[in-house]
């Protein structure tokens, strides 16, 4: 076989094997968060608010800047704790859905540093919508 033919398989095995590595290791770091961090974000519909709570179980968050968009004045509200339950008064379902209405927390921890985290709002008993967590 030609050299450059070899190279250029070895170089493609290389960035697989290195893709899945990567792979790995952030579905082993969301692994972790989510074992770390509790998140819920409840509307009860019959109270007319929303509930977001927030609790880190390892305590070492420093800072939480906790945002909802999508309402007809934006949500924005920061806490200097591990853990917080904050209700927001909403007297109706969002128009278009509750994807509409993304709840975003920055987390400042002292292991993992910045975390970006969102999920979405969902009435009383129904199944939590999925939490997505980003590093800064």
């Amino acid at each position: 076989m030609n050299k450059k033919v070899i190279g250029v398989i070895f170089a493609v095995i290389i960035i697989i094997l290195g893709f899945l590595m990567l792979t790995n290791f952030n579905t082993t770091d969301q692994n972790i968060l989510k074992q770390t961090f509790v998140i819920g974000a409840v509307y009860f519909e019959n109270d007319g608010f929303v509930e977001i709570s927030f609790r880190d179980k390892s305590n070492k968050t420093n800072h939480v800047t906790l945002e909802i968009l999508g309402m007809p004045e934006s949500f924005h509200k920061e806490y200097g704790s591990s853990s917080f339950v904050e209700k927001i008064i909403l007297t109706s379902a969002p128009k278009y859905g509750w994807q509409s209405i993304p709840v975003t927390l920055l987390v400042e921890h002292e292991e993992f540093g910045k975390i970006g985290i969102k999920t979405e709002i969902r009435p009383v008993g129904e199944i939590p919508a999925t939490i997505i967590f980003s590093n800064y």
